[in-house]
């Protein structure tokens, strides 16, 4: 249970599309393929609830988060909550995320170790702190960060060592607790001052959203941006530096756009680094954060010939679906971020952020920000594994992380 997303791949390879676990209530209907992702996430929105299967997430995100709510509370909340995520919105935010990577980097000095995943995680956090709560206090990022660390390791837990009562359980809710106070915070203040702010929190606070909704959407976008970005950013580099020669293929794209006196990307450069792209889409394909979803079904359907009966509590696989090679060819296992310039992905074959129906409302964001990471680090550093030919399992519920991290020396920073 500690890898769910490799036993998820062996039931496929064993049994084939459709695998049922346990009995009676507590058992498990496993739909694995593309067919089997539309049509859980297009062809039958309404025969799927949510908020039973991601109940896990509610010490961190709080029973009103988006991930959490279905029917139309669900779909009044998101059309609060999408204006945040416009294109526009996304491009005012590719300085903050340069500003913070290259924080980052201009902390390393040659002949370091330091672990990949662990940075990115601090750096994608004051990113996602200062894109929905703005810049006044950058003190706050790792306030809200170190509050919260005891809910996000509690929920990283299988579920079957979720309980009220549970070690750490008394822990998470008050590190939940401690991040309501700190959102509470900012909003009394910004009420005081008259200040909406022309951030996420700002347009929130102009919302019909109530206080409790406003918390948990604050706190859950940021726990799932930072938690999630980072774990994908830190396969990426892994997969760079393990690949024979894909460094520099990423940099040679970067020089061609950005040429080699170290300019920042902005914006408009983002979109014409496709090889920066494709790498990060690679990634995203191999190691996706999510790497197995779930759902309840409301109504019996059939799949494959078998009749799911009502009420089954339904578990769909991004990494099964990503990784399989009548999808994906005899190298579906491979980094081979070519790929993704030579055809477009297989209908329903690459969903590491959902599907059209009720598709992350982030993932925009996220693409940006794993792309300036990957494009800086690439651009200003030089580095090299501690382990030269690393055997990284991922590991982990919330998001798929790679067990040990990512060590690596800093061999030079421009």
């Amino acid at each position: 249970m500690r890898r769910p997303h490799l036993v998820a791949f062996d039931l496929y390879q064993r049994h084939g599309p459709v695998v049922r676990l346990g009995r009676g209530a507590a058992s498990v209907v496993m739909l694995l393929g593309p067919d089997a992702n539309r049509v859980i996430l297009s062809e039958r929105p309404d025969s799927f609830t949510w908020h039973e299967a991601m109940a896990i997430l509610e010490p961190v995100s709080g029973p009103t988060a988006l991930v959490l709510t279905d029917g139309e509370d669900h779909r009044r909340r998101r059309r609060m909550v999408q204006p945040a995520f416009s294109t526009h919105r996304i491009d005012l935010a590719v300085p903050v995320v340069v500003e913070e990577v290259d924080a980052a980097i201009d902390d390393l000095g040659p002949g370091s170790v330091v672990d990949l995943h662990v940075l990115l995680r601090r750096t994608m956090r004051r990113v996602m702190v200062r894109v929905l709560m703005g810049s006044s206090l950058p003190e706050r990022a790792d306030t809200l960060g170190a509050v919260l660390e005891p809910a996000m390791t509690y929920i990283d837990r299988i579920p079957q060592l979720q309980f009220r009562g549970a070690p750490g359980s008394g822990r998470a809710r008050r590190a939940r607790r401690a991040a309501d106070a700190l959102v509470d915070a900012e909003v009394g203040r910004r009420r005081r001052t008259g200040e909406p702010g022309h951030d996420v929190l700002g347009m929130l606070l102009a919302s019909d959203l109530s206080d409790a909704e406003l918390q948990d959407q604050v706190v859950s976008l940021i726990a799932a941006g930072y938690d999630t970005t980072s774990a994908a950013g830190a396969w990426t580099l892994l997969a760079l530096l393990r690949t024979l020669g894909e460094w520099h293929r990423v940099r040679a794209d970067i020089h061609r756009t950005l040429g080699n006196d170290g300019r920042a990307p902005d914006a408009d450069d983002l979109r014409d680094l496709p090889y920066v792209a494709a790498t990060v889409n690679e990634a995203l394909r191999l190691w996706p954060p999510g790497s197995l979803s779930g759902r309840r079904s409301t109504e019996e359907f059939t799949f494959a010939g078998y009749p799911i009966p009502a009420g089954s509590n339904i578990v769909f696989s991004p990494y099964v679906t990503q990784r399989m090679p009548e999808v994906w060819g005899s190298d579906a296992d491979q980094f081979r971020p070519a790929r993704w310039l030579e055809s477009d992905p297989p209908a329903f074959g690459f969903i590491p952020f959902g599907g059209p129906y009720r598709r992350c409302l982030g993932f925009a964001l996220a693409l940006t920000q794993l792309q300036v990471a990957v494009a800086r680090l690439v651009q200003r550093t030089s580095l090299h594994l501690v382990d030269p030919d690393p055997t990284r399992f991922g590991r982990g519920i919330s998001a798929l992380v790679p067990e040990g991290g990512v060590p690596v020396v800093v061999d030079a920073v421009q």
